[in-house]
């Protein structure tokens, strides 16, 4: 009894007891709603029924783990998490040498087998609408298990499916449920992790999804000579230890509901039922329909109201779309110039993640030209101090196209193509790192919303572009085809400059930038 009376003692307004905007544990005021507000005992102090974490020292707060974990278990959660995540990325990708096999056993032609990329990156958009509002009341373990759960019983529909129709199905939802991984693991990571211990963590997470579509294809091209459900079949299994190793060491991490494990504890030591947590109100206030509808629409509202918002989410969807274009082209591209054979074909997307891998390391020295940056304007943070990612970003991506365009000829090395596309893959990383971390900064009220904005704009592009992308090539040439491409990334450059100079006053026109 004393340790609850200590927590709550001494709360003089409701500012103290929810002083921070970032804070996640006490961002509702819900007491009024439910008529518990604050009550007077005999030293005169108020107390507040509405609980809080008190620090992460604090003994009164056994709840709040997440906070009191080691820093190598916080590093265990990242990694299963970005482990996971890439996996769900693989499957995308994966289907690039399964194609011919689909269109040998249900004689379908060329362009209906691209769909089998198209509905799985589709699920990964459209899936955040709905996974995340279930993380938002439920938590994340809980959205976790469900959707990877989900996803393998659909991953079975599409390796034994007699039809085609139950494939597709079963890509489109394997995806749809998947796409937790992609949307809520960020929020995953960050509420482990301090603001200051962040950077390394989302960087590995950033680059393990990306590197996901370049393994893909090496798998099921190695898998290429036996049934092409042995590829599926692989994914299955990998799918399933994750969940069983997310089942057994993956605690809750989301604050807002550990609030709930706290309240319960007080409500039962104190035999007082008005403690709560605003989570509990939110529960009975907000009905999951309601939720999902909100988290839905305000993406959209973020791409149609703000067009700062809306070319950031077309930059990235177009990066992504070129990596998914590649899926279909480089089997076409090396099998025509260089006579390689599938498994040969499968290994150049090594190109992609070696660039992407080689990049990785700098993000630290990123973040300490960030921190330097703020340290010379007075302590004083401003979002557009986080684009120096996209200026390098920007200029590797249409040099490495450019290099890759230029390269494929018959009576040229390989090796040249394959270091174009490294810097493709290293640019396309900083062009992610420098939008996601822009996004987070510049819209933090609504940075849930902004990444969900562009995770649903950049899996549409990415799903398209696959399905004209080699009818492209072969009707314009391969070398032609590519630099085309490159000159679509190179009309990009201009982007980060002119938001550097004019995003402050972009921002102050947005209805949904946030500035402190």
């Amino acid at each position: 009894m004393s340790s609850v009376l200590l927590s709550l003692r001494g709360k003089q307004s409701e500012s103290e007891v929810c002083s921070s905007m970032e804070s996640s544990d006490c961002s509702v005021q819900a007491e009024h709603s439910l008529g518990y507000g604050k009550e007077t005992v005999n030293d005169g102090t108020a107390i507040n029924y509405e609980v809080c974490f008190n620090g992460p020292d604090d003994e009164a707060d056994p709840e709040d783990i997440a906070r009191r974990l080691s820093m190598y278990r916080k590093y265990y959660i990242a990694v299963l998490i970005t482990v996971t995540s890439m996996v769900i990325t693989m499957i995308s990708s994966c289907w690039t040498f399964v194609s011919p096999h689909i269109i040998e056993k249900f004689h379908v032609s060329r362009e209906v087998s691209v769909l089998g990329i198209m509905l799985y990156v589709f699920g990964l958009a459209f899936g955040p609408l709905f996974l995340s509002p279930i993380s938002e009341l439920y938590g994340r373990r809980a959205t976790f298990i469900f959707s990877l759960t989900l996803s393998i019983v659909w991953q079975c529909l599409t390796t034994w499916s007699r039809t085609l129709t139950g494939v597709m199905f079963g890509r489109f939802l394997s995806g749809f449920f998947g796409s937790s991984f992609l949307s809520v693991a960020g929020g995953a990571i960050s509420d482990i992790f301090l603001k200051s211990q962040i950077t390394v963590p989302m960087s590995l997470y950033t680059t393990a999804a990306m590197m996901g579509p370049s393994l893909g294809p090496i798998i099921s091209g190695a898998l290429y000579t036996v049934d092409f459900r042995w590829t599926f079949v692989t994914f299955i299994i990998a799918s399933g230890v994750c969940l069983v190793a997310i089942v057994v060491t993956i605690p809750e991490t989301y604050r807002p509901l550990l609030l709930i494990n706290k309240a319960r504890r007080f409500r039962k030591e104190t035999g007082d039922d008005r403690y709560f947590a605003p989570l509990e109100v939110t529960r009975r206030e907000t009905s999951f329909l309601s939720a999902a509808l909100l988290s839905s629409r305000r993406p959209f509202m973020l791409l149609f109201r703000d067009p700062m918002m809306a070319v950031l989410c077309f930059y990235t969807g177009l990066e992504l779309a070129i990596i998914y274009l590649y899926f279909v082209a480089f089997p076409y591209i090396y099998q025509t110039l260089y006579r390689f054979t599938v498994m040969q074909s499968a290994c150049m997307y090594i190109g992609l993640m070696v660039g992407m891998i080689l990049a990785t390391p700098t993000s630290v020295l990123i973040q300490r030209r960030y921190e330097a940056k703020v340290a010379q304007n007075g302590g004083v943070s401003v979002p557009e101090m986080r684009f120096d990612p996209l200026f390098y970003g920007a200029i590797l991506s249409p040099v490495g196209l450019m290099i890759f365009a230029w390269t494929l000829y018959s009576h040229v090395h390989w090796i040249g193509s394959m270091i174009g596309s490294a810097l493709f893959g290293a640019g396309v990383l900083y062009v992610f790192i420098g939008i996601f971390n822009y996004t987070v900064d510049a819209y933090r009220r609504y940075a849930a919303s902004g990444m969900a904005c562009n995770s649903f704009v950049r899996c549409v592009m990415a799903g398209v572009f696959p399905l004209f992308g080699l009818q492209m090539y072969e009707g314009m040439g391969i070398n032609w085809a590519s630099f085309l491409i490159a000159m679509c990334t190179l009309a990009m450059v201009p982007v980060p400059f002119l938001f550097k100079r004019y995003g402050a006053y972009l921002r102050s026109r947005s209805p949904y930038a946030w500035d402190e």
